[in-house]
């Protein structure tokens, strides 16, 4: 089956993050589930549109740096959710 289909980089990075954080999962772990969305993404647009091997680098990357910011910004708010406080003040 074949679809055409336009899609986010920045999106899929993010959903990615988001479900290796709701499953417990840590930032090793997130790199290579952000790497095989990128391998997938890739492969199938080489498949199908080999002039855009080019971009490949480029979506890759989109891919990973909103992968990680994403899980970074996760991590930071449940840290700050669940700190205890600490002091009289």
């Amino acid at each position: 089956m074949s679809l055409r289909v336009k899609f986010d980089p920045s999106f899929i990075g993010q959903e990615v993050a988001r479900q290796c954080f709701n499953e417990g999962r840590n930032a090793d772990e997130l790199e290579y589930y952000l790497a095989g969305a990128s391998y997938a993404i890739c492969l199938t647009l080489a498949k199908d549109k080999p002039w855009m091997s080019a971009e490949f680098v480029n979506i890759g990357n989109t891919i990973a740096k909103a992968g990680m910011q994403t899980f970074i910004d996760l991590m930071k708010n449940n840290f700050l959710t669940n700190v205890t406080p600490m002091g009289t003040a």
